[in-house]
């Protein structure tokens, strides 16, 4: 297992912020992204699972469309047009608790990177907003995960 670099680390998180600080609109097509991506994958875990294992996902899913929809509006008041965003990849039929494993790494991306932008002027509350919901996400993802048979 690697180590963790804590002064690399607070580097590499300085450097994030202050790119973001510069530049509003850096990264919200990456951002867009991964929500399509999560977006889609939750729909389509919903459609696996059963009762309220299923609830919950779609109701994630629902959360990634609506940041996907703020960030694709905050693209545009910035005044850079309509993001390029690509189809997110139809998902793989692997396990789900494989598939709720990758959620979790995109979930906590997300969460830094709109915890990083939570200082904007103008869009700040907005993305404490969505960070507040990303941190749910991993919590709601750990309880999927903790609470699947062991088959899935």
């Amino acid at each position: 297992m690697e180590t963790f670099d804590k002064a690399k680390a607070a580097r590499v998180w300085q450097r994030v912020q202050g790119d973001v600080a510069t530049n509003p609109t850096r990264g919200l097509q990456g951002l867009i992204a991964e929500e399509w991506a999560d977006a889609a994958l939750y729909l389509s875990l919903s459609r696996r699972v059963q009762g309220n294992a299923a609830v919950i996902l779609r109701k994630m899913g629902q959360e990634e469309q609506a940041h996907m929809a703020c960030l694709k509006g905050i693209y545009t008041l910035q005044g850079t047009g309509r993001p390029n965003v690509p189809t997110p990849p139809t998902p793989d039929n692997a396990p789900v608790s494989t598939m709720l494993r990758r959620c979790y790494g995109r979930e906590m991306r997300c969460l830094a990177q709109y915890e990083a932008r939570a200082n904007d002027p103008e869009y700040g509350q907005i993305f404490t907003r969505m960070a507040q919901q990303e941190r749910e996400h991993c919590r709601l993802i750990l309880e999927l995960l903790g609470s699947l048979p062991q088959d899935k």
